[in-house]
């Protein structure tokens, strides 16, 4: 473990050496692992966990197993609550509103198992939700008698006072909880949440958000979004271990969130919880050591950087429409087209197959492909994908 501090601290040291951002990135993107010829635009489905991260995840799986008693439920278990409080910053939260997951899946179920919904109340949400976000409701309203109620998202947005007049008209006195992702993880659309909450609060609704694609790519804060729940992968866009997450309940509404993977307290390990992949949970805290050494908001700004470049070259292209918005606000690091012919599986799998360029399949009816961009990746790969994407189509 302490070598792995060191190779965070090492890093941290280099970047603050090099002369300009061009360097600053190349200093960045050496961290990972990729193999040649391939380019992985597609963080939005699973991240590439940087050398730092694999190096302390791997130097851990060795020391736990050296003595498994001990690491597990000695001394050096309580590293993780470290992790915890690492966490709890990262959202901009308390340390007894954060709990350790291992992906958004499992926190939008604990949320959704431990509110007490009954028979005719309404569940709000959209027609643009992940399964790991939805699945959940569809369960508890089949077990109680509940009513989900689907908003049909447009494939383009324009801005935000939209999407508010969207939710507005469907919020009824029936209404309980409103379910939103914070960044779609179809168009890549920004839901404007501290606005929504507006409306919900002043109905005294829960509004329940599944933050899978925003930590990592958005500077995450979750008192200034005023959600009352956030669940969230890290293995996405903030690079740790496959199989981590964060959750989210706010103070004020414990009372009325209570699942039973909490019943024993927000701890790491508890009776609730049961055992913890110790390794795993303590490279999560080394991940977000390694966003902190380039800083947060500088990650989130390259993410949006290169979309942006990424735009430039497809709002001039022929053969295709691009539905994340334009509005900035309303953006991250995920942009998604749709194909004005052609089928959009066969363009990702030749992009893939014959250039190496790691896509994902969108969403069908929109014939779409969606690509990520984040900080493993650089201006050149962004303007390969272009001129490829433009000679595939043509």
């Amino acid at each position: 473990m302490l070598g792995s501090a060191r190779d965070v601290s090492e890093f941290q040291e280099t970047l603050a050496a090099v002369p300009d951002d061009d360097q600053f990135w190349k200093e960045v993107r050496a961290q990972f692992l990729m193999r040649p010829g391939l380019t992985h635009m597609n963080s939005a489905t699973i991240g590439a966990t940087p050398r730092p991260v694999v190096s302390a995840h791997t130097d851990l799986l060795w020391e736990t197993e050296s003595d498994p008693q001990n690491q597990v439920f000695g001394a050096p278990s309580q590293r993780m609550e470290g992790v915890r409080a690492k966490a709890a910053a990262f959202l901009g939260a308390t340390l007894e509103e954060t709990a350790l997951t291992q992906n958004t899946t499992e926190g939008m179920n604990a949320v959704a198992q431990g509110i007490d919904l009954r028979p005719g109340d309404e569940i709000l949400t959209t027609d643009h939700e992940h399964p790991g976000g939805s699945v959940c409701w569809e369960h508890v309203a089949r077990r109680v008698g509940a009513e989900i109620v689907r908003i049909p998202m447009p494939a383009q947005v324009d801005s935000a006072a939209q999407v508010l007049d969207l939710v507005a008209s469907y919020l009824t006195p029936k209404t309980r909880v409103c379910s939103f992702s914070h960044v779609s993880t179809i168009t890549g659309l920004v839901m404007p949440l501290a606005d929504i909450s507006e409306l919900t609060k002043a109905r005294d609704v829960l509004l329940v958000c599944d933050g899978a694609q925003a930590p990592g790519m958005l500077d995450v804060d979750v008192r200034a979004l005023r959600v009352d729940s956030y669940a969230s992968s890290s293995h996405k866009w903030m690079l740790a271990p496959k199989g981590t997450g964060l959750l989210y309940i706010r103070k004020d509404v414990q009372d009325r969130i209570r699942p039973m993977f909490l019943e024993s307290g927000f701890g790491a390990y508890t009776a609730s919880s049961g055992t913890r992949s110790i390794a795993t949970i303590l490279a999560h805290g080394v991940a977000m050591d390694f966003h902190d050494a380039i800083g947060r908001a500088k990650v989130a700004a390259r993410c949006s950087e290169l979309r942006v470049r990424l735009r430039g070259h497809l709002d001039e292209m022929e053969g295709l429409t691009v539905l994340t918005p334009r509005d900035e606000a309303l953006c991250g690091g995920i942009l998604t087209i749709s194909l004005d012919g052609g089928d959009y599986r066969e363009v990702r799998r030749v992009l893939l197959e014959d250039h190496g360029f790691m896509l994902k399949n969108g969403k069908a009816e929109y014939n779409a492909i969606r690509i990520s961009t984040h900080i493993f990746n650089n201006e050149d790969d962004v303007d390969r994908l272009a001129e490829t994407l433009g000679g595939v189509l043509a």
